[in-house]
């Protein structure tokens, strides 16, 4: 029994080792690359995608002083343009934080009455006896979220 135990234990060394940075670099952690942004105005896209490039850039220790040149490299599209009018706008050498990056594209491609979309959803959902209690439970959170 005891054989089969060890046999069927999960090995984390190697993972143990690659996040202490011992092993080589193919072996060393690869987070998830967030995907690209297209400038959806939809206000679930937006915070998916923010929150999606904020855990990238931590999970893959890039400094803040590169998070805004790494994340406008993931806009598409009419995101990637209206970016660049920004740029013009500020001028290119305006030193960009995140918290401004973020604030523009929130502003930009959030709808400004999504709370109140969200909301006015929140106020008709019910739960339904032919429901099921785990999507009453899931559009619940998802909602929450948007609000």
């Amino acid at each position: 029994m005891e054989v089969f135990l060890k046999m069927n234990r999960p090995d984390f060394s190697e993972l143990v080792v690659a996040l202490k940075g011992g092993a080589s670099k193919d072996a060393r952690f690869q987070p998830a690359k967030p995907g690209n942004f297209d400038g959806a105005h939809d206000r679930k896209v937006v915070d998916t995608w923010l929150v999606e490039m904020e855990d990238y850039l931590h999970a893959a220790k890039v400094g803040w002083h590169l998070a805004v040149k790494l994340a406008q490299s993931y806009l598409k599209g009419y995101a990637a343009t209206w970016w660049r009018i920004v740029r013009q706008e500020e001028g290119k050498n305006h030193g960009y934080t995140w918290e401004f990056f973020m604030d523009h594209v929130e502003t930009e491609f959030v709808p400004r009455n999504s709370n109140y979309i969200s909301r006015c959803k929140l106020r008709d959902l019910v739960n339904a006896t032919n429901e099921n209690l785990r999507q009453y439970v899931r559009a619940y959170s998802e909602l929450m979220l948007e609000i």
